[in-house]
């Protein structure tokens, strides 16, 4: 029931009422789309009534049925690619060769043709697709235009260098995990380190973490995904071969801390680090929540974490929830 009523003729009144659904078959071309539309109930007369809003959302529904059955770029994704590459619907437009106001017309819910849907998605997945189409049709667009978007894929180029092993892991963490930024992403690092240790007997990652206020930093990642703030950190590389990269049992590892912690926010991965010895001995002496880059030596995590491994058997994800349900940092089920 909603709060505020609308006008039943029937009752000739404003009145509450109740939304229902019920299938509904259409015909769109030659073929039927089935889906539930939802409809306005009288809650006096229990007739049907129109709610504002409702033929909309009907239409909505239907438009994404149809949209997922023959593989069309949605809505959302347009938007998407709007923000991702800070440009507007005309200057898109402008830069992928099509008419002046074709984005408009498809962020207004016009469909576009298989073609133009594929020419989306494609520039929205790579970004250096986006950056031959910006070259190319430049003088299409003002210079403010153009700086805006060149600046945006200046900015995903750098987050998807890949130079170091770490970098690889950093990519693989945010290709696999739900919603990371850089406060999760620096602390599932951090256990990556650590289990593989425990797990393998060596470290995946060489370099070493510092003991930051807000728990282990790994600062060269900071540095490089600082800008981001703490917005979710987008999977903007979707062409890398991971396995060209790490081993098998490294990819095991990194699967196994990810299916363990990428579950939690930035804030508890914090929590956890904040009990454990390694974090706290590199800080002896340093007030809570202030700036330090003390380093936390390998051999401090290394032994901290053979010693929980053996006592909780870490290679289990049971074994990882029993661990963090000592640290009392979160309920774990």
């Amino acid at each position: 029931m909603k709060d505020n009523g609308v006008l039943c003729w029937k009752c000739r009144k404003v009145v509450p009422y109740k939304v229902n659904s019920r299938k509904r078959v259409r015909v769109i071309g030659d073929k039927e789309y089935e889906y539930y539309e939802k409809f306005g109930v009288c809650d006096e007369c229990h007739e049907e009534i129109t709610v504002p809003g409702l033929d909309d959302e009907n239409e909505r529904i239907l438009d994404s049925i149809y949209r997922a059955d023959n593989d069309l770029i949605t809505i959302e994704e347009i938007n998407s690619l709007l923000k991702r590459y800070n440009i507007e619907k005309r200057p898109l437009s402008h830069v992928l060769g099509m008419g002046e106001h074709t984005i408009s017309r498809y962020i207004e819910g016009a469909l576009p043709s298989k073609r133009y849907s594929e020419m989306l998605r494609n520039v929205l997945a790579y970004h250096g697709l986006m950056r031959d189409y910006l070259e190319k049709n430049k003088e299409k667009i003002t210079d403010a235009a153009y700086s805006k978007t060149d600046k945006a894929i200046s900015m995903i180029e750098k987050l998807c260098d890949h130079n170091t092993k770490t970098e690889v892991i950093a990519q693989y963490i945010i290709h696999r995990a739900y919603e990371v930024t850089d406060l999760s992403l620096q602390k599932i690092l951090y256990f990556v380190k650590a289990f593989s240790w425990a797990l393998l007997g060596r470290d995946i990652i060489d370099e070493q973490c510092e003991a930051w206020a807000y728990g282990p930093v790994f600062p060269d990642i900071y540095e490089k995904y600082k800008v981001l703030g703490s917005d979710v950190i987008r999977d903007y590389d979707k062409s890398i071969k991971f396995d060209t990269y790490l081993k098998k049992d490294e990819l095991g590892v990194l699967d196994h801390v990810i299916d363990c912690f990428g579950i939690y926010n930035g804030n508890v991965l914090m929590r956890i680090t904040h009990k454990e010895r390694p974090w706290k001995d590199a800080r002896l002496g340093i007030p809570e929540f202030a700036p330090s880059c003390n380093l936390i030596p390998n051999e401090t995590i290394h032994e901290y974490y053979e010693e929980i491994n053996s006592k909780y058997h870490l290679g289990e994800v049971k074994g990882v929830k029993s661990y963090i349900r000592t640290l009392d940092v979160i309920h774990v089920g």
